[in-house]
């Protein structure tokens, strides 16, 4: 049954009701997506820039580390005989800190590695006996590698001298463990403390002879009863 037809007063013009148009409804439509899927989403597309700039952050990345931080690498020959091990079968790894490059807190003691000042284009890892200011009692080393395998006979190393030596500002004296058989200070003189490269830390190869090294490169302080005193 329909409602009675609302009347308004003819005084009361304001409230006669205006007529609307029917409002317009929205069609729906069934969806073709389903509501729940355990699939992930596709990707992005990468353009080859994204990729370009990517490969350019791990390169940045990796030279930062191994220019400031620290880096792996390989040593060789037979200077520091028998702290780092020499053997034909396999090439020594040693773990550097480069944060000690350009001498930063280095002690003498220390083993490190250091750009050759004579031939830039090759590193060399020796032991600081001598800091800035030290006095440095050097025997110079008359060994050639034509001597190998030559028995010590009185004056076959004639050219051997005896020498004390400041070390001056801004360097460091460096030498092999292998005196006899270590290029060293000896011959080229104080490295330059620009020309330190970082400090070994650490022997990872071979895995026999790998080691940590403490405070002044693993030097013990020798005991009495340990020396052994040389006459003549």
């Amino acid at each position: 049954m329909l409602p009675p037809r609302l009347r308004i007063p003819s005084h009361l013009p304001h409230l006669r009701v205006r007529p609307q148009a029917p409002s317009a409804r929205p069609i729906l439509r069934p969806s073709t997506r389903p509501l729940y899927s355990n699939a992930a989403p596709a990707p992005p597309p990468h353009r080859p820039w994204t990729i370009i700039l990517y490969a350019y952050g791990g390169l940045l990345t990796v030279h930062t580390f191994i220019s400031y931080i620290g880096s792996i690498g390989p040593t060789h020959g037979v200077s520091m005989v028998p702290t780092i091990s020499h053997g034909y079968l396999g090439t020594p790894l040693i773990l550097e800190s480069r944060l000690h490059r350009r001498g930063r807190n280095i002690h003498v003691g220390d083993i490190i590695t250091y750009v050759h000042p004579v031939n830039p284009s090759t590193n060399g890892c020796k032991r600081v006996i001598g800091m800035p200011g030290d006095f440095v009692s050097v025997v110079t080393p008359g060994r050639r590698d034509e001597d190998l395998g030559k028995a010590d006979k009185e004056g076959e190393w004639a050219r051997v001298r005896d020498e004390v030596i400041r070390v001056p500002e801004g360097h460091c004296w460096v030498a092999g463990d292998n005196l006899e058989w270590s290029r060293d200070s000896r011959v080229f003189g104080a490295v330059p403390l620009a020309l330190v490269r970082g400090k070994v830390i650490a022997v990872l190869w071979p895995w026999g002879d790998r080691k940590w090294f403490g405070g002044r490169g693993g030097l013990e302080d020798a005991r009495e009863e340990e020396r052994d005193w040389v006459a003549g």
